[in-house]
């Protein structure tokens, strides 16, 4: 987690009175705001991801079973999935870091190791990858379609999902920011409220100065700990 510690020095009222003891508390509080957000949607990433795999391997063997009821037979079949080994093959070189591309890569390769099953009564590989591959079939062809549907499907159950990840866990640091807001409210009371948004909105700015959010819960993290100061608004002194 990026956040910047309390340096140990006193906080300096505008007043020119020291707090030092309270500058501590507010960082504390951001910083188990932080903590707890991360935490949440890291576990919360983790447990869709298995259910999406799950998913996946369901998806990849019924579709691998329909592309070999698509074509006529398993030489055929083997056809297929030697040019889908050799797509594949080209577009892992393309993945990098992006979540979507990814996720579309694990999903052909599922769908190829279950073809690979299917295949075990082949003749070997070798006589199948010699030389350029005879033309497909219009079962071959129609293989290749429900293979590209499934993709099709793949692309739009994980932008679905990944919507509805982002949508649930922004709600879920926001209603953690609203309680923190309203924790720190109590503890300073009516009377300390102008002082509290003023050492809080400084805590704020250095903890997002030093934040990189290139992941979802580092994204959230920010989202958090800017939001507090939003939270408090509606305590603040009219």
């Amino acid at each position: 987690m990026s956040a910047n510690h309390s340096s140990g020095l006193p906080g300096v009222r505008p007043d020119g009175s020291e707090r030092g003891w309270t500058t501590d508390a507010i960082r504390r509080e951001m910083l188990t705001l932080r903590a707890r957000v991360r935490t949440l949607a890291e576990h919360h990433a983790a447990t869709e991801a298995d259910r999406f795999t799950q998913e996946l391997l369901v998806l990849s063997d019924a579709v691998a079973t329909s592309m070999a009821a698509d074509c006529e037979d398993q030489a055929v079949l083997a056809r297929v999935h030697y040019r889908l080994g050799r797509r594949i093959d080209a577009d892992v070189l393309r993945v990098h870091e992006d979540a979507s591309a990814a996720v579309d890569a694990r999903a052909r390769a599922l769908v190829l190791a279950r073809l690979d099953a299917l295949l075990d009564m082949v003749p070997p590989r070798s006589a199948i990858s010699s030389g350029a591959p005879a033309d497909l079939t219009l079962g071959g062809a129609r293989a290749l379609r429900t293979f590209e549907r499934h993709r099709d499907l793949v692309r739009d159950r994980f932008r679905a999902l990944n919507g509805k990840i982002q949508t649930e866990l922004a709600d879920l640091s926001l209603e953690l920011a609203g309680e923190t807001a309203a924790r720190l409210c109590l503890c300073h009371g009516p009377d300390g409220q102008e002082w509290l948004w003023w050492r809080l909105s400084r805590i704020v700015d250095q903890l997002v100065a030093a934040s990189k959010p290139t992941s979802l819960p580092a994204k959230l993290e920010l989202l958090a700990t800017r939001s507090v100061l939003s939270g408090l608004e509606k305590y603040r002194p009219g």
